[in-house]
């Protein structure tokens, strides 16, 4: 099914997801509702007294220690962005996500299991036309020898270069270059799962996360090589740009143009969807006037 990705998109039914969150350890029931247009993404904690609601925006993002997590009002969802990978890469822009944890499952580690619910149950046309965010200018977010670089694109986009390097023989330097659209999202960046290196287990561990890891939903990268057969060579970078189209959903909005991350991850992520929104914003234009934004 190819989308109109001009116009706004819902599910055409609620899907249930069940697993454990990857650094709680906890059992977690998600169930992802089809919503009216122009409401976006929201979660829902149905464990807590009038189930809060938070948006899946940039500005509610609390934490991004080895995940990206949101928070408001003392109520907080984590590990969010695989399954905002899975919404933004099928162009999915109007849903609630009903969780009964503070963590979302992280089925096998990567968004496939989403991907695999939401084309099961199908997708909804809505009559609103999604926002695009169209920057003219660049936009790079740097920390030590990290960065990530938005620019301006031909509009042909998204288009996403990532570069990792984790200084190991299995976890070496490593490129994804390419057009994340649709079909490129589902079959060459959707399943590659998240992963660590063995040696940095005990660490996590010391510091209370990685309780529901396991061989099952995660790559583990020993001295003598993975654990677990890898389903790309390159893998680890896959799982990066998911990561990074994760939390650049949080933006809120469709974006034209390019990205670079170079060593990246969720705190360098989180920052470029922060300025993005605050560019959109300082030149925006009413929503009932026009469905494409042009901020400089």
């Amino acid at each position: 099914m190819s989308l109109d990705r001009r116009r706004q998109w819902t599910l055409a039914c609620p899907v249930t997801f069940e697993g454990v969150g990857l650094h709680s350890g906890t059992k977690v029931r998600m169930t992802v509702r089809p919503a009216p247009e122009d409401s976006g993404i929201h979660f829902l904690r149905t464990d807590r007294p009038g189930s809060p609601k938070l948006p899946a925006l940039a500005e509610y993002v609390v934490e991004t220690t080895l995940s990206t997590t949101l928070g408001l009002g003392g109520v907080k969802v984590g590990t969010i962005e695989h399954l905002m990978a899975a919404l933004w890469g099928l162009g999915i822009t109007n849903a609630e996500v009903h969780v009964d944890a503070a963590e979302l499952p992280v089925m096998d580690g990567s968004s496939l299991p989403y991907v695999e619910g939401f084309l099961a149950a199908g997708r909804v046309e809505q009559k609103a036309l999604r926002r695009i965010i169209v920057l003219q200018d660049k936009i790079e977010v740097q920390k030590g020898d990290r960065s990530v670089l938005y620019q301006p694109g031909s509009g042909h986009g998204p288009e996403v270069t990532c570069v990792v390097d984790y200084r190991h023989p299995h976890a070496g330097p490593q490129l994804f270059e390419g057009t994340v659209d649709e079909p490129c999202f589902v079959h060459e960046i959707a399943s590659a799962r998240t992963f660590c290196l063995y040696s940095e287990i005990e660490a996590m561990q010391k510091a209370g996360l990685v309780k529901g890891g396991s061989l099952e939903n995660a790559v583990v990268i020993a001295d003598e090589g993975p654990l677990t057969p890898l389903r790309f060579a390159n893998e680890c970078v896959r799982h990066k740009v998911l990561d990074l189209v994760g939390d650049l959903a949080l933006c809120g909005f469709d974006w034209v143009g390019s990205v670079v991350a170079a060593k990246a991850g969720h705190p360098l992520h989180v920052a470029l969807a922060l300025e993005m929104r605050r560019r959109v914003r300082a030149g925006a234009t009413p929503e009932n006037m026009l469905h494409v934004i042009h901020a400089s």
